[in-house]
């Protein structure tokens, strides 16, 4: 157990070294990123203040509508149409200094990625997941739990495994009971490998015909999930529930489910 708690730990201290890490170079990819577009627009407004004012006249946002590279390009067409002075050209050569560190922006952020990732990956245990993992998702099957039930649903929160048509049995998240018909929730984090995860999908499918329900952590989740399950779907009929555990707090009954959608 003590050594268990220690493993904990360590895998915590980790955790939050890779969030500091990821933090400082994200900000300062983008540090770097906007005083170099602030540079640009400066230089824009100087060689092309029609062409800037045009964009104004269209939209009130000016030079905010653009990409840095939308920018760059605008002050060379109007640098090439015209024999530049000496001011001008040593405009244009700023320019290109300004794309050029506008791309060091871009690589320091994709290194700032590959930092993360190869910190994650340190991180990792060489093992199988350590039971803090098992513990999260049963706490949000927990919670899951205690959303439909305060919103009025017949919960149960360990359901017995379901026989299927193979002769496999299924472990719903779990069940509600709604008359005499048992409706399989899936509570989704994406933690699953995929093909695991559309095994499950297609179990609660064929277990209540067509009728799923999901529940995700979060919003973020939860579109993901959304965007996953309508793909998977195809063509087939369905009627389909999903909420995430913050946006259903305080409803009932089928005002708890955010995505409401049906096909036949």
């Amino acid at each position: 157990m003590h050594a268990d708690r220690q493993m904990h730990e360590a895998s915590l201290r980790q955790l939050r070294s890779l969030l500091e890490a990821q933090t400082r170079l994200r900000k300062a990819a983008e540090a770097m990123a906007e005083e170099a577009r602030r540079e640009l627009e400066r230089v824009a407004e100087a060689l092309c203040p029609e062409e800037v004012d045009r964009l104004r006249l269209s939209s009130a946002s000016g030079l905010a509508v653009l990409s840095p590279r939308q920018i760059a390009d605008l002050v060379i067409r109007q640098a090439a149409r015209r024999r530049p002075s000496g001011a001008e050209r040593g405009l244009e050569a700023r320019v290109a200094d300004l794309e050029d560190r506008l791309r060091a922006a871009l690589a320091r952020a994709t290194q700032a990625e590959a930092e993360v990732a190869a910190l994650r990956a340190r991180s990792a245990p060489d093992g199988p997941s350590p039971p803090s993992s098992d513990e999260h998702r049963r706490a949000l099957v927990q919670r899951a739990a205690n959303l439909l039930t305060r919103a009025g649903y017949d919960v149960e929160r360990t359901p017995a495994p379901v026989p299927l048509p193979d002769g496999t049995a299924f472990q719903p998240d779990l069940m509600l009971r709604e008359g005499d018909r048992r409706v399989p929730v899936e509570v989704e984090d994406l933690t699953r490998p995929p093909e695991e995860r559309e095994a499950r999908w297609e179990a609660c499918y064929r277990i209540a015909q067509g009728d799923l329900r999901f529940v995700a952590p979060d919003p973020r989740t939860l579109d993901r999930v959304r965007s996953e399950v309508f793909f998977w779907l195809g063509p087939r009929p369905f009627f389909l529930r999903m909420t995430h555990l913050s946006c259903g707090r305080g409803l009932r009954g089928e005002a708890v489910w955010l995505v409401r959608r049906e096909a036949r």
